[in-house]
């Protein structure tokens, strides 16, 4: 095993937070191997499967504390938020350890013979996960991929490491010895190296659109099975009869959580132009109100961007819609006195399609707001992007409201509320969103092989 490691920096201070190691490609086979051995034995004892996951949330618990500060400080989301990932995660082993399902389907009778379906681990899985939410991103592949009988061998991504590292050490105090395993680096060594292991029988990635594709690419040649959580550019479609300060206090609640870095938050809002400037206002009114700072401090409800890339990305393409005609009624600047990558809650209006702005995923601390005359030619448009991974609709009239929902293309709809998601019901997008589904049954799912038993009897 390699003895070289890289620093973690906190995004807030620019401060040292610990070191990870730099592993390699030899790395992951070490891994990869230890996994396999330990296969057998694991998916043997459904029972031994589910008590680990329910002692595994216990110990989470437990060091609630402990895990949530560090995730903060590699992060750089308040520590509550960063506690409510590690809570999420203990939910998600609970909740697949008690989920029924059935090890084996009988099918109908047949006059000479019986056929059953069997369902059976995969083999053994690689996560490679980001940095925006380390540790409930993870758990939502660790879960079903460990209920199911899979092993599994884990890549965080290089900025967050450390909390992930925590979070399997804790889990081998009840786990058998290689069926859970962590391997970083800085590079994309491991990356490539889990997708192209003949080993490995499966890919469960969350990241960007880009990434995914070249990571499809490299499991393609080996015949993974892959599941595929990519980006979005989830819109806010406010209608007409939309009651302002509701409307405004849960978008915003979306856009700038985790500093607007969230896969399904709001990233653009749609609203009719009669009711544009009031809107705009309590949007920026409510964005005011968040208070930046470092994620550990008490009082802060915002906290850095994660680097230094994505702040000039953002920055960037506020700029840009600015040049073409749009405005800034609030934020724009660092809003914190510390030296990390700090941006206020930026509400962008006189926004328009087309624009970098309302067009890309920006991934950040700024809210584009577009007005419009159409209602059906802005779905129309929505429908035609690339991603369709959330959106949301506004509005007390129910019935109109899940009129517009169901006509959106996407793989979540919400309704006066957005970025909630569900341990039971499916979580994936369309389109260039994603392939596959996680969560409830359909997240297990993707971690199962079926093999049908055909049994005659001996003449």
């Amino acid at each position: 095993m390699t003895a070289s490691h890289y620093d973690v920096l906190d995004p807030a201070t620019l401060e040292l937070v610990g070191q990870a190691p730099e592993q390699t490609g030899q790395d992951v086979e070490h891994a990869v191997a230890a996994a396999r051995a330990a296969a057998p034995g694991w998916s043997a004892d459904r029972e031994a499967r589910r008590s680990a996951l329910r002692a595994g949330a216990a110990l989470i618990r437990r060091d609630l504390d402990r895990l949530s500060t560090l995730l903060s400080r590699e992060q750089g989301k308040p520590k509550a938020d960063a506690a409510g990932e590690f809570t999420v995660a203990a939910g998600l082993f609970e909740y697949y350890a008690d989920l029924a399902w059935d090890e084996v389907e009988p099918l109908p009778p047949r006059a000479d013979r019986t056929l059953e379906v069997q369902y059976r681990p995969v083999g053994t899985v690689g996560t490679i996960t980001p940095w925006n939410f380390p540790i409930s991103l993870l758990s939502v592949k660790l879960a079903p991929a460990l209920v199911a009988g899979c092993t599994v061998v884990a890549k965080p991504s290089p900025s967050t490491p450390l909390s992930t590292i925590a979070l399997v050490d804790l889990l081998n105090e009840v786990l058998p010895a290689g069926v859970l395993q962590v391997r970083t680096s800085s590079r994309r060594t491991v990356n490539v190296a889990l997708s192209t292991s003949p080993g490995i029988r499966k890919i469960s990635f969350t990241g960007s659109t880009d990434v995914g594709i070249s990571i499809a690419q490299q499991a393609a040649p080996t015949v993974k099975r892959v599941t595929m959580e990519l980006g979005g550019n989830d819109p806010a479609i406010v209608l007409d009869d939309a009651d302002i300060e509701t409307t405004a206090r849960g978008i915003v609640g979306s856009a700038f959580r985790n500093a607007g870095q969230v896969c399904m938050a709001v990233k653009r809002v749609y609203v009719p132009r009669s009711r544009s400037k009031e809107l705009s206002e309590a949007v920026a009114a409510e964005a005011a109100r968040l208070v930046l700072g470092h994620g550990i401090a008490e009082g802060t409800t915002m906290g850095p961007m994660h680097n230094e890339s994505q702040l000039k990305l953002v920055r960037g393409l506020v700029d840009s819609a600015v040049g073409a005609g749009a405005r800034v009624i609030t934020g724009g600047n660092p809003g914190c006195d510390l030296p990390g990558y700090f941006l206020s809650p930026t509400v962008v209006v006189d926004a328009e399609p087309g624009m970098d702005l309302v067009e890309q995923e920006q991934f950040g601390a700024a809210l584009p707001i577009v007005a419009y005359d159409d209602l059906d030619a802005t779905i129309a448009r929505l429908n035609g992007g690339e991603f369709g991974l959330g959106a949301s609709v506004w509005s007390p009239d129910h019935v109109r409201a899940h009129g517009v929902a169901s006509r959106i293309e996407a793989g979540t709809v919400w309704i006066n509320q957005h970025t909630l998601v569900e341990p039971d019901a499916p979580f994936g997008g369309w389109k260039s969103s994603g392939l596959g589904r996680e969560r409830g049954r359909w997240g297990l799912e993707e971690y199962l092989e079926t093999r049908v038993i055909n049994a005659r009897p001996h003449a």
